[in-house]
């Protein structure tokens, strides 16, 4: 076990972490909720002093393997949500840790599943961080970071396989982080369409970005109690419905549309018609 090589890559991707909370404590700030915002500055400046210690200075040793993938994608699985989880304690929010740390978990693995009774009750910033996850957790916290950080190619792609389900990691190019990069400029892209598109449908910015990210996630976090129903929109549940489709297909599918006649991807997409075929009848 390359000890010194894990702890490096779990410095970086902790750093990366503390980058992602610096963004709800601005909208706290723009919100003037600046106690509030204040409890992602710490778990930051935490975060940012592992990374010094840890993620700074590249070990000699750089080779890693199967085992090593699974040890950094399951320990960055649960650093992340532990220290996403401050905010919501040290605000007051869900002043139970364990309650805080599973409303993470369930974020980041975009299950969508909640403990908050009265999520309206959250401030601004809270409801941006509680549904941010869901749009970091939607591609996967791993390629998040390999689209940000210098691994080498074969080091990416042990910890692409560790991170991803199935037999078969698709790439869209050799490298690995210049695909995790063009997944993400997907991903970027089609987000940005839908909050265009939602407040078209009469959303402000603030809703039409916690609506895009529960809806790229497909996890469905909102900042109302009865979520898009809030609306009584029919355009806004349309749209949003039509793109957790496109999120949930295959991305390389949407990259490489001409080489899917000459791959088992087409199966994907076949099954994804038939299914929208199914239930118009």
């Amino acid at each position: 076990m390359n000890g010194k090589m894990v702890r490096y890559i779990l410095g970086r991707m902790l750093g990366v972490e503390a980058l992602l909370l610096l963004l709800p404590a601005f909208v706290g700030i723009l919100y003037g909720e600046e106690k509030e915002a204040l409890t992602f500055v710490i778990p930051a400046v935490i975060l940012t002093c592992i990374f010094v210690i840890a993620g700074r200075k590249r070990p000699e040793g750089q080779v890693i393997y199967g085992k090593e993938g699974m040890v950094v994608v399951a320990s960055a699985w649960i650093t992340w949500s532990l220290f996403g989880a401050l905010p919501f304690t040290l605000s007051g929010s869900i002043p139970n840790f364990v309650d805080a740390f599973f409303e993470t978990v369930s974020g980041f693995t975009t299950t969508g599943s909640s403990i908050l009774r009265d999520v309206e009750a959250l401030p601004q910033c809270m409801l941006f961080w509680r549904s941010f996850t869901h749009w970091i957790g939607g591609m996967g916290v791993l390629v998040f970071v390999l689209m940000l950080t210098n691994l080498d190619k074969k080091n990416s792609m042990y910890l692409m396989r560790a991170e991803v389900p199935g037999p078969e990691k698709d790439k869209l190019v050799p490298k690995t982080k210049t695909t995790a990069r063009i997944l993400y400029g997907i991903y970027f892209g089609l987000t940005m369409i839908l909050v265009i598109l939602l407040m078209f449908g009469g959303m402000n910015l603030f809703d039409s970005l916690i609506h895009a990210f529960g809806s790229a996630g497909t996890g469905g976090f909102s900042n109302y109690a009865d979520s898009v129903g809030h609306f009584d929109s029919a355009y806004i549940d349309y749209v949003i419905s039509i793109f957790m489709i496109l999120f949930g297909i295959n991305f390389i599918i949407l990259c490489s549309w001409e080489t899917l006649k000459h791959s088992g991807k087409m199966k994907n997409f076949e099954c994804i018609l038939e299914l929208l075929r199914q239930q118009q009848f």
